[in-house]
């Protein structure tokens, strides 16, 4: 689950309720810690790598050139350990349009 080690961060509340209501509900929670963002045309807009996308033998994560982009991939990796995971810069203009990765494609299952 996307959580935020930030406390800053206005997200920072929202992420641990979420964890929260899982662990209540007898769930086993992945944190996920880093949620990057970008900042385009004044809107900052975040680059969760949580909005992945797997097909075949990969997993294809949204990164941002955030220092942590390569130890989140390292992480999903070893919870995904039978996928390779590639992260790709989406840019800052798909992460303004409001999707990333996952939210932009549709998986197609095989017959």
């Amino acid at each position: 689950m996307q959580s935020c080690d930030d406390k800053n961060e206005p997200d920072f509340v929202r992420c641990a309720a979420n964890i929260a209501v899982a662990r209540g509900a007898g769930l086993t929670v992945h944190e996920i810690p880093v949620l990057p963002f970008v900042v385009t045309d004044g809107v900052r807009a975040v680059v969760p790598y949580l909005n992945f996308y797997i097909c075949n033998d990969a997993v294809i994560v949204p990164v941002c050139g955030h220092d942590a982009d390569n130890e989140m991939l390292a992480l999903l990796g070893e919870y995904i350990p039978d996928r390779d995971v590639v992260g790709l810069e989406i840019g800052a203009i798909l992460a303004h349009g409001g999707g990333g990765i996952h939210c932009i494609t549709q998986q197609v299952p095989a017959i």
